[in-house]
């Protein structure tokens, strides 16, 4: 290739380089824009997703295309309504649906004035974290009567979400019922599975067999909506006034003392406060001393652990994973080398994230 050649060809890349920053450019623009868009759906309640909204933007850029192959254009833009999406989501939160769940005042204690995202399930959670469509998402882990959440711990194993805030919340649970409806009228009570676990003596006193529901608040919801005059659910303050019900008793807990843990996850967790706590998940090699060889690390550099739990791996018999809270920072250097000490005498370690300590 001679000088000239190279010198036109260097030209049309420059050409085609100014073209690109333009693209960009615009795409910014594009985004910024519809930031704003799910500020406007937010504050009105709307839906994000508009699917005749879609068909109507990939109808009209096909028609502007003349010289582009309309597959292709069309590919591009469902990749761009995609990321459209995801930034009208940007600092939404998402919690185990429906409304009026203990999630939700969770929530609401994590940020004043949250634009929520209800989920199906904590699985769904997880998923709106990871795919970027929503900034963070509430989870429960453990409660003071009943324990660990183990669906929310295999869930922090499996997938690549960070922590990035705790918040413990006192459990008050009352017995919701339609109006008219009195103790001696209860046949059935109705909640999510932990819930009836922390009110087994009021469930023993009514004589009313037990029905499990997704949560509190869906209990809540299904009293209402399909009319149930024999039956009760166990539920939030907050779901009784949502769903137009009577309360017949508050605190029902069997242990009045009743407090839930749930964790904020997040793409990436929070920076240092000088005041922190550190979360990790270990297996331990197979062999005798595994266990005292990692727990010398944490105390030969004096580091405080505020939980320890083992549960079974699911890998074999007698295989054990480890769930431990830590008081420091992950940037900390004491931290770091405690870290680095622990993948050398463990078989995995996953470091889930570091995040303000609750006092």
């Amino acid at each position: 290739m001679t000088r000239q050649n190279d010198r036109e060809l260097q030209k049309i890349r420059e050409a085609i380089d100014k073209i690109d920053e333009k693209i960009v450019s615009l795409l910014e623009e594009r985004l910024k824009i519809a930031h704003e868009v799910g500020k406007y759906k937010r504050k009105r309640d709307i839906k994000i997703e508009d699917s005749s909204r879609e068909k109507e933007v990939l109808s009209r850029v096909e028609k502007l295309a003349r010289d582009i192959n309309k597959d292709f254009l069309a590919d591009i833009y469902r990749r761009i309504i995609l990321e459209s999406k995801r930034a009208q989501r940007q600092g939404k939160i998402a919690i185990l649906g429906p409304r009026g769940t203990f999630s939700e005042e969770a929530a609401y204690r994590f940020m004043t004035s949250p634009a929520l995202v209800l989920a199906r399930d904590l699985e769904e959670i997880f998923n709106f974290v990871i795919n970027g469509e929503v900034k963070f998402g509430v989870i429960p882990i453990e409660n003071s009567i009943e324990g660990s959440v183990h669906l929310a711990q295999e869930l922090l194993i499996k997938r690549d979400v960070k922590v990035y805030s705790e918040i413990i919340l006192e459990i008050n649970h009352c017995l919701l019922t339609l109006e008219g409806v009195s103790l001696k009228d209860i046949k059935e009570v109705i909640s999510h599975p932990q819930a009836l676990a922390q009110c087994k003596q009021l469930i023993r006193d009514l004589g009313a067999k037990t029905r499990n529901a997704p949560s509190t608040a869906d209990a809540a919801r299904g009293i209402r909506t399909k009319k149930l005059k024999n039956s009760a659910a166990i539920a939030p303050l907050a779901s009784a006034r949502l769903y137009n019900l009577k309360v017949l008793k508050e605190n029902v807990q069997d242990v009045k003392e009743n407090k839930t843990r749930f964790l904020v996850i997040s793409q990436t967790d929070h920076k240092p406060t000088g005041k922190d706590k550190t979360s990790i998940i270990l297996y331990l090699r197979n062999r005798p001393g595994a266990l005292y060889e990692a727990l010398k690390i944490f105390a030969e550099n004096g580091i405080n652990l505020t939980k320890i739990e083992s549960r079974p791996s699911r890998r074999a018999l007698g295989d054990y994973v480890f769930f431990i809270d830590l008081d420091g920072h992950r940037k900390e250097k004491n931290i770091k080398e405690v870290l680095e000490n622990l993948r050398l005498t463990t078989s995995f370690l996953k470091v889930l994230g570091s995040y303000p300590r609750v006092e």
